[in-house]
């Protein structure tokens, strides 16, 4: 009887830990998923860092944080604000390959020299 009831004790031991194991584990942050799920619509002052991160497999929604200058505090800016809209058509562009610059024309050249003719 005594063997029987150690037993029925480290096996209700044994399950009170693996218990306490799996319920510390529902709350930890599990990398890859959602960066921002407080956004702001603006930010105001000078920033020092841009991500852009379009949705993909492990986020369904456009992520954009910047860094403020003056207090090195990552803020989530709405990508469905003014300025999250702004800055997702700069991140899209930007990937394209077409920057402000690109979008100028350029000087045209002169027909003349296009069609001029080497004599010898």
């Amino acid at each position: 009887m005594n063997s029987v009831s150690s037993f029925y004790l480290l096996a209700s031991l044994s399950l009170y830990c693996l218990l306490l194991t799996v319920g510390k584990g529902e709350g930890q942050f599990v990398p890859g998923r959602c960066e921002c799920y407080d956004t702001k619509i603006t930010v105001s002052g000078p920033l020092s860092d841009l991500k852009v991160t379009l949705k993909g497999l492990t986020c369904n929604t456009d992520q954009i944080i910047v860094v403020m200058k003056k207090t090195s505090e990552p803020v989530c800016v709405n990508p469905m604000g003014q300025l999250g809209k702004k800055l997702l058509r700069q991140k899209q562009r930007k990937l394209r390959g077409q920057s402000k610059e690109s979008k100028r024309r350029a000087t045209p050249i002169p027909a003349i020299l296009l069609t001029s003719t080497v004599v010898f």
